[in-house]
């Protein structure tokens, strides 16, 4: 066993150091409890991929993620999860999601263009933050002009400030997204459009329309997966293929390798590290008692990485093929959205490496201290004009 090792997301030092903390976790805390919070966290991939999978031992309600948020379907088990969770389902199927890749191109393109002939660019603040963030704001329905407070209201809710609980940062930012989506709601009463708003006023689940609580909730989690998670796979997949000069090369040289390099990025620097789930029952897992109702850290990031899985797991591989990776989850919350994620970064590469194909870092990119996220604070890039 390693003398003092602490698995401490929140640390300033985790992220520097977090490929290696994870390493430790598998192999010798595979069931690891935190001495000061009490918390436990599973990082091997077939235990982290089991409990996602068993919402009636690892329920998703009553854990931190929940603290001082209205309901959402995020922290929803079954049987309501489910009913909820299918009144928007229709929204992200194969064929309305690829309804989507023109308008999808062309905000790729026209963010290109307001800054390919400079040379240079931070391609997580001039790119990646605004490909998923204009395409959801579509979705829903959120109007142009308010899409940047939305954009720095789910960015605050990633960081850890100082001093601070996850929770805690997050509460501010979530009322504020609340305030806003409520005056949108209102908005839609009086006249209904064509957007994700408008069609979960007039839904039903058993004859009953939707709580305002419920409303506020749907749209919380829409625009805050919709606009972090696919931020941070563009963001963190523009840092790798900076890295790896000849995995790039070959997407330049093979477009059709972009959808397998996402896979990879997904399962390298995964963008939702670590999500609670809260134990139902005493479960016993690698020698270790699991007491109920203890909360229980599902460590995707470190799962994606465990070479029990995958072969050779620490190595980025854009000719990789695998059967499965946890960066969307598993089970009843798998994520909603992956579809539409997966359209909106393979749009991004395919315009990104057309127009940069030399884009290179000027910078060691920094990344933000956060409990369940992997998100740079810039990727600052040079390229030929």
């Amino acid at each position: 066993m390693t003398e003092g090792f602490v698995y401490d997301p929140s640390r300033p030092d985790f992220q520097a150091r977090i490929y290696d903390v994870y390493r430790t976790l598998r192999d010798e805390y595979p069931v690891y409890r935190n001495p000061r919070s009490g918390v436990y966290a599973l990082s091997r991939f077939e235990d982290v991929r089991a409990a996602a999978s068993d919402p009636k031992a690892f329920s998703s309600e009553g854990t931190s993620l929940s603290s001082g948020l209205l309901p959402h379907i995020q922290v929803m088990d079954p049987p309501r999860h489910d009913r909820l969770r299918q009144l928007v389902t229709v929204a992200f199927t194969p064929r309305r999601v690829a309804e989507m890749e023109p308008r999808i191109r062309e905000i790729a393109r026209g963010l290109l263009d307001q800054f390919a002939g400079k040379g240079s660019a931070d391609l997580m603040r001039d790119y990646a933050r605004h490909v998923p963030s204009r395409a959801i704001g579509d979705m829903i329905g959120v109007p142009p002009e308010r899409r940047e407070a939305f954009l720095h209201w789910t960015e605050s809710m990633v960081a850890v400030a100082d001093g601070k609980s996850q929770s805690a940062n997050v509460q501010a930012p979530a009322r504020k997204i609340y305030e806003e989506f409520a005056r949108l709601l209102d908005e839609r009463r009086r006249a209904r459009r064509d957007d994700l708003m408008s069609a979960l006023l007039d839904a039903e689940i058993d004859g009953e329309h939707l709580s305002q609580e419920e409303l506020l909730g749907f749209c919380f989690v829409l625009i805050v997966a919709g606009n972090d998670t696919t931020t941070n796979l563009i963001a963190n997949g523009a840092i790798l293929l900076a890295q790896h000069e000849d995995a790039r090369r070959d997407l330049i040289a093979d477009s059709g390798l972009v959808e397998d390099a996402i896979e990879e990025m997904l399962r390298c620097e995964s963008p939702a590290q670590a999500l609670p789930r809260r134990a139902t029952r005493e479960v016993r897992l690698h020698g270790v008692t699991i007491p109920e109702g203890s909360e229980v850290q599902l460590v995707w990031g470190a799962a994606n990485r465990d070479e029990r899985e995958f072969p050779d797991a620490g190595r980025f591989d854009v000719h990789r093929k695998f059967r499965r990776h946890l960066a969307f989850g598993q089970g009843v919350h798998f994520c909603l959205g992956a579809n539409l994620a997966r359209l909106e970064a393979r749009v991004a590469f395919e315009e990104l490496l057309a127009r940069l194909p030399d884009y290179r870092l000027a910078a060691t990119p920094e990344w933000v201290t956060s409990v369940w996220a992997r998100s740079p604070a810039a990727v600052p890039v040079r390229f030929t004009v």
